[in-house]
């Protein structure tokens, strides 16, 4: 695949993360089968998958009018605008960052309109049980809203709904007993592995070293890293994101 540097990122472009995950962990295996079963969605629904690429994150985007790098995110406990070296930091060793561009014309007139929309979500509490906007917001909830909102398309990412996937099922219902709530089955809504490979987006990996000094900078520990990071694979609210 490709590098991309970072200076070519855009505003309204998209970064994924992908952290390195354990199979020894049940959080992690959770993450690993939800990315599995969303390639598996893509392909049943014959929408192609270049890779078996997945991601854990997703941000939108923006440079001020210095051209500043800055990526609006969901994460735990609010919707924030994060400057692009702290999102780039606060990561464990060995995560890697995926740079998408919109490739269908519409979606790229969007893009302002769509940072606007996201802008204008800042403050708003992380959904922890994924529920849909715009009271609250996981990473990929506020991405598909601000896109939504920009263009009007009620699912701008996939042609048709996507029903959020739990699995392994007795996972998530562990983590929604903890959250007082019903697993909600048959809800719908978006994950990050799925907007990676969305026929609306094209994407190649950023380059580690043109991220700058990152090793230097140090690292977050696991644990925050997942309270940054991990909170939004999409259907899979982190149980301490990978995302969901």
């Amino acid at each position: 695949m490709a590098l991309s540097s970072p200076s070519s990122i855009a505003t309204g472009d998209l970064i994924f993360v992908a952290p390195p995950l354990s199979r020894s962990d049940p959080l992690d295996r959770a993450i690993l089968a939800v990315g599995a079963a969303t390639l598996d969605w893509l392909r049943e629904h014959s929408l192609p998958t270049h890779s078996n690429a997945t991601a854990t994150h997703v941000a939108i985007a923006w440079r001020n009018a210095s051209g500043g790098l800055h990526l609006l995110q969901a994460t735990p406990p609010a919707v924030t605008l994060t400057p692009a070296d702290a999102f780039w930091r606060d990561v464990p060793s060995g995560t890697h960052f995926y740079h998408a561009t919109l490739t269908s014309p519409p979606m790229r007139r969007a893009r302002g309109a769509a940072v606007a929309a996201a802008l204008a979500q800042r403050g708003k509490p992380y959904s922890s049980s994924f529920a849909p906007p715009p009271a609250a917001f996981y990473c990929s909830s506020l991405v598909d809203f601000a896109f939504h909102e920009a263009t009007g398309v009620a699912h701008p990412f996939t042609p048709v709904p996507f029903t959020l996937l739990f699995v392994p099922q007795e996972f998530w219902r562990e983590y929604y007993a903890r959250l007082n709530v019903s697993v909600p089955w048959n809800a719908t809504g978006t994950n990050p592995t799925l907007l990676l490979h969305s026929p609306a987006v094209s994407f190649t990996r950023l380059d580690d070293e043109a991220l700058g000094a990152r090793a230097a900078w140090g690292r977050a520990s696991a644990q925050a890293a997942r309270s940054v990071h991990w909170q939004d694979f999409g259907a899979s609210p982190l149980a301490s994101t990978s995302e969901a």
